[in-house]
């Protein structure tokens, strides 16, 4: 009985990755598909519509509107409504917030996460933390470190402030680091020929 857990556990461990990608990416063409179905049928003559237009056309107003966004005066009326929604209490916060999680998973995560430490705290305990500022202050307290620390398996984590002693700089790479930290260093099996 055992034996028939472990294949199955085998087995869903290979199997799982592959359905949540795959049915990620079918959720997201199959969305784009049904947002543009109706407005490029009612468009286009009858009979020309083929399916994957929608994923096609979706694309092309993505990159429209990065096109749009590269342009010097559409940035200065997006900069103008981002102080507009900045005022706005509930807004603001949820707007700020998603866009911090854009900037960070489209930006340049080299600059944002620099270095890896180590941080130590009560009896001997050592968690992997990401340099997001090296020269913060918080109160009268100069000198600081801000480190953030993510959650394994979850999108999320804490930010501190840490004293530079108190941290151990690692020779690390970050995407390294960061993939240990979000699996929680569980490993993949090495499949030998």
């Amino acid at each position: 009985m055992k034996t028939l857990a472990n294949i199955f556990i085998k087995g869903l461990l290979l199997a799982l990755p592959l359905v949540i990608t795959f049915g990620l990416i079918y959720w997201l063409f199959a969305t784009a598909e049904d947002v543009l179905k109706i407005p490029l049928q009612s468009v286009l003559p009858e009979g020309w519509y083929i399916t994957g237009m929608g994923v096609v056309s979706a694309a092309a107003i993505i990159f429209c509107i990065g096109l749009v966004v590269e342009n010097f005066l559409i940035q200065h009326v997006f900069a103008w409504l981002e102080k507009v929604v900045e005022k706005i209490p509930l807004v603001k916060t949820l707007y700020g917030s998603a866009k911090d999680l854009m900037y960070f998973f489209a930006g340049n995560q080299q600059q944002q996460l620099n270095r890896v430490v180590s941080v130590s705290f009560a009896d001997n305990i050592q968690l992997i933390g990401f340099v997001t500022s090296e020269n913060a202050s918080l109160g009268d307290q100069e000198d600081l470190l801000t480190v953030y620390f993510p959650m394994s398996y979850q999108v999320g984590g804490y930010m501190a402030y840490i004293p530079k002693e108190r941290c151990t700089f690692l020779d690390i790479a970050v995407q390294r680091a960061m993939q240990q930290v979000l699996t929680a260093n569980v490993k993949r099996p090495q499949h030998h020929s």
